[in-house]
């Protein structure tokens, strides 16, 4: 939940430059499927560490995961999506909001002394104010399944989805979905902590060629030794870049995000299974595709939620 807003904000940019005539629909489409560049130095490589910058009260627990291979669980994420755009500091007809809810059942697969294997499946698509055939398009993507790797700490370590008899238009999306994957985990402290500690984690994320990289900072107001809640705050900022597809360059100018929220789960599943966030992001771009350079503005602000199955 804490990536979301950056891969959207940057994806609608990418929509109103093709609106304005400076990239076409495929431009978009070729954007999603090109190459990431490297990560900045300053983000990280390799699954995510846990920074501690106060281990909290006593008493102080180790957070390690302890699932069992074969446990299930299940989630629901609704999402909310208001997007507003200037074009040359003009504003843009504001783009309708659009209430989104994904879900997904998780079953653990395996579990080694290293790393935890969970198997994930779409099970549930639903969006309002589509016509028939975008629905019938969303309902491919029930059915789709993969995997989540994560340390033990909870660290992101691998996951992919297998996308075989999706509708083709749905592709850039659902591979934008798998790289958020990542999203579903903590990365949890590798040393004790109690009541109160906070810790922070540095992450990159590609957003159609573009990288953003987020510190999320965690605080752990609620643990029994099984179930925690954690208090959660995080900051973006985009690394300046160019998209350059069929002739046309787009140059990425700059970018920022935050968000807030809350975030739970329970040692014996490797998944967080309850959160809420707010976040809000604006990313610049501007392009000279058509002989005349244009610079779009986009904000987006997104209301997120994940419900726990049972």
């Amino acid at each position: 939940m804490r990536r979301i807003a950056g891969r959207l904000t940057v994806a609608a940019a990418l929509l109103v430059l093709a609106a304005c005539g400076r990239a076409t629909e495929a431009d978009v489409a070729a954007a999603d499927d090109g190459p990431a560049p490297a990560a900045s130095a300053s983000c990280t490589d390799g699954p995510p560490e846990a920074t501690v910058s106060d281990p909290g009260a006593e008493p102080r627990t180790l957070m390690e995961l302890a699932p069992s291979a074969g446990d299930t669980g299940g989630i629901d994420l609704s999402l909310t999506i208001h997007t507003t755009a200037t074009v040359d500091g003009v504003a843009r007809p504001a783009m309708a909001a659009q209430p989104m809810v994904i879900g997904m059942a998780m079953t653990v697969e395996e579990v080694t002394d290293d790393e935890i294997t969970t198997a994930i499946a779409y099970d549930r698509v639903e969006a309002d104010g589509v016509d028939a055939a975008t629905r019938a398009s969303l309902e491919t993507v029930v059915g789709i399944g993969g995997t989540i790797t994560t340390t033990r700490s909870g660290a992101f370590v691998d996951g992919g989805l297998d996308l075989a008899g999706l509708d083709p238009q749905l592709a850039p999306m659902m591979r934008q979905l798998e790289e958020e994957l990542a999203s579903l985990t903590i990365p949890l402290p590798t040393v004790p902590v109690g009541i109160g500690a906070t810790w922070d984690v540095v992450t990159d994320v590609d957003a159609q060629g573009i990288t953003w990289c987020t510190t999320t900072g965690y605080e752990l107001t609620a643990f029994d030794g099984d179930a925690y809640e954690l208090a959660v705050e995080a900051s973006q900022r985009l690394e300046p870049g160019t998209i350059e597809e069929g002739g046309v360059t787009i140059d990425v100018v700059e970018g920022s995000g935050s968000s807030t929220g809350t975030s739970g789960g329970r040692l014996s599943f490797p998944v967080a299974v309850e959160g809420s966030s707010n976040a809000t992001n604006s990313v610049v771009m501007a392009s000279d595709g058509a002989g005349t350079e244009q610079t779009v503005e986009v904000k987006t602000a997104i209301q997120a939620e994940i419900t726990g199955r049972g």
